[in-house]
């Protein structure tokens, strides 16, 4: 799993919010999901680093918060499978 290095307090919007293309990194604490890092890919979220199957399909309905990624921001990857 990808997760973020340094914590940055800016504004986050819902996950359903993200542009096409566009990186993340989940706040909500909803089952486990926080830290993790995704990516808008058309009409799905693919969790970064993680097995195939680690997604949300259909993201146009999916509320989670999430903090979009600023350039700059570094990561680092503690397991990538």
């Amino acid at each position: 799993m990808i997760k973020l290095k340094d914590e940055v307090q800016v504004e986050t919007i819902a996950m359903n919010e993200l542009k096409d293309g566009q990186i993340a990194v989940i706040v909500d604490d909803f089952a486990d999901y926080k830290g993790t890092v995704v990516q808008r890919y058309g009409n799905d979220a693919v969790a970064l680093g993680m097995l195939s199957g680690n997604g949300w399909p259909a993201v146009e309905l999916n509320t989670l918060r999430v903090r979009v990624l600023e350039a700059g921001e570094t990561l680092v990857i503690y397991n990538n499978y």
